[in-house]
């Protein structure tokens, strides 16, 4: 029996994120697992930095410490170890979370298709079915694997590391946040327009799609009609269609990335400047710029890809609702179409 345990149709939602969370009936707990182990990660690479600062200011160069030393140093190898283990464990429960939720998924559009009514295959291109069958799928798959978990890590890093800059000089932390207003309003702008040049491509990626289908299948027919140019003129002007969509999609991401890189770059920069001046002031000591160095690098790093992630997660997004306008048809309860019983 390859029908779900969960019936998918109760997943189909207006709001896309939660319609995403109902389709992972059955792994919630796993995904969860993986958002704190990421967490705890995000704790482990922070704490090696404050250890960083407590060894070089009150540890390095003085004589009556120096046997804290190894521990310091076992301290630092334990921190590494724990952040691998939880980065090696949240990977683990993300892919068993989006391996299991689209076997699921595919299991269920296998079942489900075959008993939509003919009126709607008769209305609906094979090449749409099949776009949303394998693209649309994997792109959910993408999502749950690597986007919605990196939402967790992004937002621990950020929150975590925030927090630690915080504790260091609260005048640098609230300094080296200056840029993130300004990397969300670019994302949104970019996520509207993604989203929109995205769809438009994978319907076009269908019509191609169902093109080659319609020759394949009647190859026969064309040849007896000598209709071969006319369906390959057909087939280009469609083919070409989707290179100039698809070049659209890639101009928008061209253009976002290189925006909120340079944003994010100065933001850095400025960030490093000041700490060095502070720190030949005397304000701040080695130590914690030292620190800072590190810190400033996890807090720029979720900024610059919270904005990449807002973006491609307009794909997973777009594909989750062409899935479920399939999902939400009504079949016919005819089983013996199936499964071939009388």
């Amino acid at each position: 029996d390859i029908s779900p345990p969960y019936d998918l149709k109760n997943s189909v939602s207006d709001n896309r994120l939660v319609g995403l969370w109902r389709m992972m009936h059955g792994f919630h707990w796993t995904f969860v697992a993986a958002t704190v182990s990421i967490g705890l990660a995000a704790l482990a690479k922070t704490s090696t930095y404050l250890l960083l600062r407590n060894f070089i200011d009150d540890v390095l160069g003085q004589p009556a410490k120096a046997n804290l030393i190894p521990l310091i140093a076992l301290a630092f190898i334990g921190l590494a170890l724990f952040e691998g283990g939880f980065t090696f464990l949240a990977g683990r429960w993300a892919a068993r979370t989006a391996e299991g939720t689209v076997r699921v998924l595919r299991n269920y559009l296998y079942n489900h298709i075959q008993r939509l009514p003919f009126t709607y295959h008769d209305t609906t291109p094979t090449g749409e079915l099949i776009q949303r069958s394998t693209s649309d799928v994997d792109a959910i798959r993408r999502f749950l694997s690597d986007q919605a978990t990196a939402i967790g890590r992004i937002v621990m890093l950020f929150t975590v590391n925030f927090i630690a800059l915080l504790l260091l000089n609260w005048q640098l932390a609230l300094f080296s946040i200056i840029v993130v207003p300004f990397v969300l309003l670019i994302s949104i702008f970019f996520f509207k327009r993604i989203s929109t040049a995205y769809e438009k491509y994978q319907e076009q990626e269908a019509i191609v799609s169902t093109t080659l289908q319609e020759n394949l299948t009647g190859v026969r027919v064309v040849r007896a009609f000598a209709r071969q140019d006319y369906e390959q003129a057909k087939f280009d002007k469609a083919n070409w269609e989707r290179f100039r969509r698809g070049r659209h999609l890639l101009m928008i991401h061209s253009l976002y990335w290189p925006s909120t890189d340079i944003l994010c770059g100065l933001q850095m920069i400025a960030g490093f400047t000041l700490a060095a001046l502070m720190t030949i002031n005397g304000d701040i000591t080695i130590g914690t710029y030292l620190a800072y160095h590190g810190l400033i690098i996890w807090v720029i790093w979720p900024m610059r890809n919270l904005g990449r992630l807002i973006v491609e997660m307009s794909q997973g997004l777009v594909s989750y609702q062409r899935v479920a306008t399939v999902i939400k048809q009504d079949v016919q309860d005819v089983p013996h179409l199936l499964w071939g019983g009388n």
